[in-house]
């Protein structure tokens, strides 16, 4: 209650958030539906069915995601990369797309956040979803072993990514302190390639992943700030780039949680906003 609290003394109305379901007792699942009908005068909150400890890595993970959605989460998540073996992350992949379709959710994948050229979980996630043309209602966050891609990789993949239409999430200040650890001198920056999807017509927009867990010790909800380190990180301070960073962290993200028909200074739009002193 006091991280929302945080986000939205400084603007924010909107959070998808990823709530681990690897609890048999779902207490932190229960406890948020709980607070997003609280609060839904004050805050949309998205909730993600999120394996935390991978759906394979022991007995019943995957049933347990599947469970989370009859109980009322919004979005499949995953984290393939986190699985015991490559075919086990595949194989989540596969039931990530097919538990969103069978209950008409939306995806939300933690994918590939290693910085492992190899760990290419991406390819799969999109694959599947241009064959279910399911894209736009798919996101994959961080993918950061896809910044430590080889550029002729990477460039056909963005092809695929714009024919799919999936959307992208990097959290810079996360990426940043938590990938290139194994590196010697030079250090990676952890990050997606941001300047390129956006080059290319490719939804990115940046997050806020922690504000205190084991992972990340000094969020505050400031999304401010997130863009502006994210800004640094990516390199994306031309003029002509200034003029659509605001993007990275409104309508970028309002598509990446397919609200955009009603976010936005348009007609008919709600007209909400935040009153600061």
């Amino acid at each position: 209650m006091k991280g929302i609290k945080d986000e939205v003394s400084q603007g924010v109305q909107h959070i998808r958030t990823h709530i681990d379901v690897t609890d048999p007792n779902f207490t932190a699942l229960k406890a948020m539906l709980e607070m997003k009908q609280d609060l839904k005068d004050t805050v949309d909150i998205q909730i993600v069915a999120f394996p935390q400890q991978g759906m394979y890595t022991y007995k019943g993970g995957r049933d347990l995601v599947e469970e989370a959605l009859k109980m009322g989460a919004d979005v499949v998540g995953g984290i393939p990369h986190y699985e015991p073996a490559r075919e086990f992350g595949e194989k989540s992949i596969h039931d990530i797309v097919d538990l969103a379709l069978k209950y008409d959710k939306q995806i939300d994948v933690r994918c590939d956040e290693t910085d492992d050229p190899n760990s290419r979980f991406v390819e799969l996630l999109n694959a599947l979803v241009l064959m279910e043309d399911y894209g736009t209602r798919t996101t994959a966050s961080h993918t950061c072993s896809f910044g430590s891609a080889d550029n002729s990789y990477a460039f056909r993949m963005m092809d695929f990514f714009k024919k799919s239409k999936m959307n992208f999430i990097s959290c810079p200040t996360e990426n940043a302190y938590l990938q290139g650890r194994q590196d010697t001198y030079p250090k990676r920056r952890g990050l997606t390639r941001v300047k390129e999807f956006i080059e290319e017509g490719i939804n990115v927009a940046f997050a806020q992943d922690s504000i205190n867990d084991p992972w990340y010790p000094m969020g505050n909800g400031s999304m401010m700030n997130i863009l502006d380190n994210g800004i640094h990180l990516a390199q994306i301070m031309s003029p002509s780039e200034i003029e659509t960073n605001f993007d990275l962290i409104t309508y970028n993200g309002a598509t990446c949680l397919n609200i955009q028909d009603h976010y936005g200074l348009d007609v008919g739009k709600p007209a909400n906003f935040i009153v600061l002193n």
